[in-house]
C-alpha cells in the first residue's frame, strides 16, 4: 500500500462533459448505473477523452434506514453537443479549493482514502462541502487507482 498523502488548494476542471445524473438512488445500484452509462456511451460510439468521473452529490439517510443518494456519472467527450438530448452536458465544470489524495491500492481498502480526507478536515478546521469527485484512473481486481477530490466548503 501507497502512503496516503492529502494536497490541498487543488483544482479539477473538466471539460465538454457529458453528464448522467440520479436523485435519490440507492448505493447497491451505483455499479449497475455506471455500467448502464458506459454501455450507453459505446452504443452512442462518443469518442471520450479522459478518465470517468463520478461525483457524489450527498447521502440522505431516510427514516426506514435506507440510504440513498445524489449521483453523477461523468465524461470528457468529442463533439459533446450532439449528446445532450440524452444526456446532460456542459461545457466546462470547475471544482476549486479541494482537497485531495491519490488512492492506489486493493479496492476493499478505499474507504481509508477517505477517511484520510475527513480526518485532515478536522484536524485543519475545514468545513467540507458535501461533494465527493473520484477520478478512475485503473481499476482491476487485485488494484484501483482514483484520484479522490473534496471541495471545501466557502465559509
Amino acid at each position: 500500500m501507497s502512503k496516503l498523502t492529502v494536497k490541498e488548494h487543488k483544482k479539477l476542471v473538466l471539460k465538454h462533459v457529458i453528464i448522467q445524473k440520479h436523485q435519490n438512488i440507492g448505493i447497491d445500484q451505483l455499479d449497475e448505473k455506471i455500467n448502464q452509462f458506459t454501455n450507453q456511451l459505446s452504443l452512442f460510439n462518443v469518442q471520450t477523452f479522459g478518465p470517468l468521473v463520478t461525483l457524489n452529490k450527498g447521502t440522505t439517510i431516510h427514516d426506514d434506514g435506507r440510504l440513498t443518494m445524489d449521483y453523477h456519472i461523468m465524461v470528457q467527450a468529442h463533439d459533446y453537443k450532439q449528446y445532450s438530448k440524452n444526456f446532460s452536458i456542459k461545457e466546462r465544470l470547475e471544482f476549486s479549493n479541494c482537497l485531495y489524495v491519490k488512492f492506489k491500492d486493493k479496492p476493499e481498502h478505499l474507504q481509508y482514502a477517505h477517511s484520510k480526507l475527513d480526518l485532515h478536515f478536522y484536524e485543519h478546521d475545514l468545513v467540507a462541502d458535501n461533494a465527493v469527485i473520484n477520478v478512475l484512473i485503473d481499476e482491476n481486481p487485485d488494484q484501483l487507482e482514483v484520484d479522490i477530490f473534496r471541495p471545501v466548503a466557502r465559509l
